[in-house]
């Protein structure tokens, strides 16, 4: 007695009708014509469902030869009777996790490479694609937060910590001028903010912005260690290295919904805060600040040497690293220290005694 069932070979989607015939210890499949398809060992049947299911039994005899389904309530039965290992779970085949090692490590590879190599090639030029108002909006948007945060952990209002001093911001301007370099021209300073805050910081941030937290004027004691930080930030702004970040810290979908114009987007704001209060920038982009900060202090004829001490001075401060700052830890602090230190002492003073005092006097 034969009983009709479908055979699904592995190599097409369409079911094969076939005749199922059971003879002492196996079990015969032939096509609907008679021809021979297969014997299986009833012993050697497994029952693919799981769970198992009481009117169907998908047959398989082992992980090449395709799966059989029955559905004929007494043949299952009968089947359930003569196969001994029909529940039982059949090993996997040797060998069975390299095409899994291969795949996934592949794929571990490409996640590394895009993270490591595609977004950070990609980063300035699609940086460049951005219009300049937008990455003033970003900047300006990236401002906002950050003052915000300072106002909430004072528990007052961003009206209260941000400094407005005519005569400070004259002298804030002439070093800016006096940093700016010829090739500045596309990437230039547009708006610097002055916050009033005990933290010795400052950073720079899409579309020309700047942010100084007071504290860095509080904690110079040389007019020339405030101006090579100012230089570095600068240099920052000069080299687009801010919007990369963005870019690179945003990916492909903000940085699609900003170039539609969408700047208040949830997703805009998280990566605004990501860069802001978590992200660095890379080994390359602060040396490349760094040395861009120590050529515009000489072509000013400015003595380098007391940002080095302002340097020693900030790596002493706790939580300097809660904002995006001059104080990263890419490249070492070391490292950064023995540049600033090889480019000797020569140069004159940034500001007079009178301007100085004016300047550490910003948010007083």
């Amino acid at each position: 007695m034969s009983v009709a069932a479908r055979l699904f070979d592995g190599k097409t989607a369409k079911a094969q009708p076939v005749l199922l015939t059971l003879a002492e210890d196996r079990l015969y499949v032939t096509a609907e014509d008679g021809a021979p398809v297969g014997d299986w060992a009833l012993a050697e049947l497994r029952d693919e469902n799981r769970p198992p299911r009481e009117d169907e039994l998908r047959l398989s005899l082992d992980h090449e030869e395709g799966r059989i389904v029955v559905t004929d309530i007494a043949f299952v039965e009968q089947l359930r009777h003569l196969c001994p290992a029909l529940q039982k779970r059949r090993s996997a085949p040797k060998g069975w996790w390299r095409p899994y090692a291969f795949w996934g490590g592949g794929a571990v590879l490409s996640v590394v490479l895009i993270f490591t190599v595609v977004l950070p090639l990609l980063a300035g030029q699609v940086a460049r694609l951005l219009p300049m108002e937008t990455r003033e909006q970003i900047g300006s948007q990236a401002t906002d937060f950050i003052v915000q945060s300072i106002a909430r952990r004072g528990g007052t209002t961003p009206e209260a910590v941000t400094c407005t001093n005519p005569e400070a911001e004259a002298v804030l301007e002439k070093l800016v001028s006096l940093l700016q370099l010829e090739g500045d021209a596309d990437e230039t300073v547009r708006n610097i903010t002055v916050v009033k805050t005990k933290q010795a910081n400052a950073f720079a941030l899409p579309g020309g912005q700047l942010i100084i937290f007071s504290g860095l004027l509080d904690l110079a004691d040389h007019p020339n260690g405030f101006t090579g930080v100012l230089a570095h930030e600068i240099a920052h702004v000069a080299h687009n290295h801010p919007t990369r970040l963005f870019v690179t810290n945003a990916g492909v979908a903000t940085v699609f919904s900003v170039l539609l114009g969408d700047v208040t987007g949830g997703t805009f704001l998280a990566t605004l805060g990501q860069m802001t209060l978590g992200s660095g920038y890379s080994r390359d982009f602060e040396r490349e600040a760094d040395q861009s900060a120590i050529e515009r202090m000489q072509a000013a004829g400015l003595d380098v040497s007391p940002m080095a001490d302002l340097m020693q001075k900030l790596g002493e401060q706790p939580g300097s690293e809660s904002f995006l700052s001059f104080l990263d830890s890419h490249p070492g602090f070391e490292e950064r220290v023995a540049t600033l230190t090889a480019a000797g002492d020569n140069g004159s003073n940034a500001l007079s005694e009178t301007e100085w005092a004016v300047l550490q006097g910003f948010c007083k």
